[in-house]
């Protein structure tokens, strides 16, 4: 899902992309960068790639080995791994996880900013047609700043909300499979994610990066790489359309046994790319993105995940800029 996380974060800026559409273009480049980075990139857009990036990459349509990317093998709930490799998946039923969260984000170019949250969230996991719906809410909020123009102003000569108060009212589900892969249409049917009209989504909705980290489709055999190539279409800004190559390698490390644990290290490395034309503009994006997800084996639970992503982004001559996102998330029975 690398792919779907340069959409996340390219959409606020390249959704000025289509005021190149109106008024003859006559939107340029460096107001297109300025008004998304102070209005537009809300934290809301950046903390929704949080959980995008946790979840790795999706299933791909090729892989370097030559074997098949779709699921197979032993090993996955626990079972001995076998030559075939082992498979992860979530265990169906329902449970409870409590995240402990801490994500920092920075952007740079033609405006800079950054952010830090420490939150604690809770996910109650339940059941639904054969898939997991995780309903999140958030319990604590340790700590949080924002710097720059992420920074929250006055408005209409208010005083900006307290961002701690803003996010404990954070909740929100998603609909997953065993994997946990979303399932889009399905996620935004469900009633926890309707506004209410006039609803500011600036602070509400950072819940969104609470959730389950994707497990990838293919089974893996300690210490062997899998690499998978994938091509696809992402849309940004609504209308604005990019072909994205993203290159993903996962390697399971090892599988250590703990108090009865079986603790499954997972390696994620990522390179994506993608351009598109408008209005004569070359619009590009590249990331780099590396993490370790530990998964057991045995309650078929996530333990730990850690990602870091780069991404540059740039509209030729014009402009350019970059964020770089820190993700490290715990959990625990909740």
């Amino acid at each position: 899902m690398v792919a779907a996380v340069i959409a996340r974060i390219v959409a606020p800026v390249t959704s000025a992309a289509r005021g190149l559409r109106g008024r003859g273009g006559a939107v340029s480049v460096p107001a297109m960068l300025r008004r998304p980075l102070v209005t537009r990139l809300r934290l809301v857009h950046v903390l929704a790639l949080g959980l995008a990036l946790a979840g790795g990459a999706v299933s791909c349509k090729k892989s370097s080995d030559g074997g098949s990317a779709s699921p197979g093998g032993e090993g996955g709930g626990g079972g001995p791994a076998a030559s075939a490799g082992v498979t992860m998946r979530y265990k169906p039923g329902a449970f409870k996880l409590k995240q402990n969260a801490v994500i920092s984000v920075s952007i740079g170019g033609a405006q800079s900013g950054s952010f830090k949250v420490d939150a604690v969230g809770l996910l109650d996991i339940s059941d639904q047609a054969g898939k997991l719906k995780v309903a999140h809410s958030i319990l604590e909020v340790r700590d949080v700043k924002l710097e720059g123009v992420l920074k929250p102003q006055p408005k209409d000569g208010k005083a900006p909300p307290d961002p701690k108060t803003e996010i404990l009212k954070a909740t929100g589900a998603s609909l997953v499979d065993l994997r946990g892969e979303t399932d889009v249409p399905g996620t935004k049917a469900l009633p926890e994610n309707k506004k209410e009209a006039g609803q500011d989504d600036d602070f509400s909705a950072l819940g969104d990066f609470l959730g389950l980290p994707q497990l990838p489709e293919p089974a893996l055999t300690v210490g062997k790489p899998l690499k998978q190539e994938k091509q696809e279409e992402q849309t940004l800004g609504g209308t604005l359309k990019i072909p994205t190559d993203e290159e993903t390698t996962y390697t399971l490390v090892k599988i250590d046994e703990v108090d009865g644990k079986r603790l499954a290290e997972l390696k994620i490395e990522s390179e994506s790319s993608g351009a598109t034309e408008a209005q004569g503009t070359t619009i590009s994006v590249d990331s780099v993105t590396e993490g370790t997800i530990v998964f057991d084996l045995v309650t078929q639970l996530p333990v730990k995940v850690h990602i870091e992503q780069t991404q540059n982004f740039s509209f030729g001559s014009q402009g350019s800029g970059e964020s770089r996102v820190v993700i490290d998330s715990t959990y625990e029975p909740g």
